[in-house]
């Protein structure tokens, strides 16, 4: 944080939180469209440059990086409700090349296009509480990783995922997601090198379908915590959130999880 930033008075701090939200809200209406920095910054009414600055601090990530998630958030709505083709889908969220889209969404959420609309179509009326099946592609934590720990412990079966990036990106820390189940205290993945980075935790209640938290976006059935971590020593140190709905000014970091599939449910996985 930059010191301009925390010596910010509440008045000013609410006034770019104003002026963020405006931007994101022409990058929701104009996904299809090219949104280059100094028109999102004079939907704001700020330079380029101090926007470029209040906007990663208030999201934890960059414009860009932002705008790349909420495309990613509306192609999985796409896929999964549609029977627009890769390419229609592409062209809907802002990519003029086939290949660029598939590259940029298989980059991000570690699932081709084609094949996350035949896991999210497989995921049904899969519920959290029945999800223990997920962590079966991922990896355990390992020891010595960071940890975050949530204000309020979810309730009893909930899906608990939590991920690290660089503080700016949106590349997931080794690309793994930490699955767990209902617990407050959740480990991150293997131990990151020293640096900045922006931590996150989802929790989807246990009686909630995971695609209406993970692809619908239906409001109640996703909960987020984001903190900032520092990491300067060994082992690195926990970190506290508080659990809560998502607000505008978060990044769609749903758009990023990787789904799998149940293991009774038919197609590739």
């Amino acid at each position: 944080m930059s010191t301009a930033m925390k010596s910010a008075s509440p008045d000013v701090r609410l006034a770019h939180t104003e002026a963020v939200t405006r931007a994101i809200g022409v990058m929701r209406e104009r996904l299809a469209h090219p949104q280059p920095l100094r028109t999102l910054a004079g939907a704001a009414a700020f330079s380029p440059f101090y926007f470029h600055q209040v906007f990663r601090e208030i999201t934890a990530v960059t414009p860009a990086r932002f705008l790349a998630t909420l495309r990613m958030a509306e192609a999985r709505r796409l896929l999964l409700h549609s029977n627009l083709s890769v390419r229609q889908v592409g062209a809907r969220v802002g990519y003029a090349s086939p290949g660029t889209f598939s590259a940029q969404f298989g980059q991000l959420t570690s699932t081709p296009p084609s094949r996350f609309r035949t896991r999210a179509r497989a995921l049904g009326d899969a519920r959290a509480a029945g999800a223990s099946w997920w962590s079966r592609p991922h990896r355990q934590p390992y020891g010595g990783a960071p940890a975050m720990v949530l204000t309020r412990a979810p309730e009893p079966g909930s899906l608990v995922c939590a991920c690290l990036m660089p503080a700016g990106s949106l590349r997931v820390h080794r690309g793994r997601w930490a699955p767990s189940t209902g617990l407050s205290r959740v480990s991150l993945t293997k131990p990151p090198a020293c640096g900045e980075y922006a931590a996150f935790c989802m929790v989807i209640p246990a009686g909630t379908r995971i695609v209406d938290a993970l692809v619908n976006d239906v409001p109640g059935s996703l909960h987020i915590g984001r903190a900032r971590l520092s990491v300067s020593e060994r082992p690195p140190p926990a970190v506290r959130a508080e659990l809560r709905r998502p607000a505008p000014t978060d990044p769609p970091i749903a758009a990023l999880l990787p789904l799998a599939c149940p293991p009774d449910a038919a197609g590739p996985t």
